[in-house]
């Protein structure tokens, strides 16, 4: 049984980023959930910026209805909506998220729950 690696380092951005997510959470207990996050002997995890996020998109192609998918190096590909550290500025009741399925890019009330994937560096 191959073990599947804890964390993979971006080769365009340089950021590392958390391998397997931890599943849904609302915005306040992702941002914590970062903060006590120690892996790979890394204790200096956070959630992603939009922009951030926004990099795993290969926006060179698109595929269904003129949308951009993953990178094809990203190991954990998948179509889940994910929470950005972002505030919604109009509203601060709300963050960003990314919808990998079709690369949308919303705010949503922090109370939702969506995925969560860290980041360092």
């Amino acid at each position: 049984m191959k073990l599947s690696p804890s964390t993979w380092k971006d080769p365009k951005t340089g950021m590392e980023w958390q391998y397997k997510s931890p599943g849904e959470m609302a915005w306040y207990e992702a941002l914590e959930y970062a903060k006590s996050l120690s892996l790979g002997g890394k204790d200096d995890w956070r959630i992603p910026t939009v922009l951030e996020l926004d990099t795993l998109l290969d926006r060179k192609t698109l595929f269904d209805k003129m949308r951009p998918d993953m990178r094809k190096e990203v190991p954990f590909r998948d179509t889940l909506s994910y929470w950005s550290s972002t505030t919604f500025a109009d509203d601060t009741k709300n963050a960003w998220i990314v919808m990998f399925d079709g690369a949308y890019v919303l705010s949503y009330y922090k109370s939702n729950t969506y995925n969560v994937r860290c980041v360092r560096g």
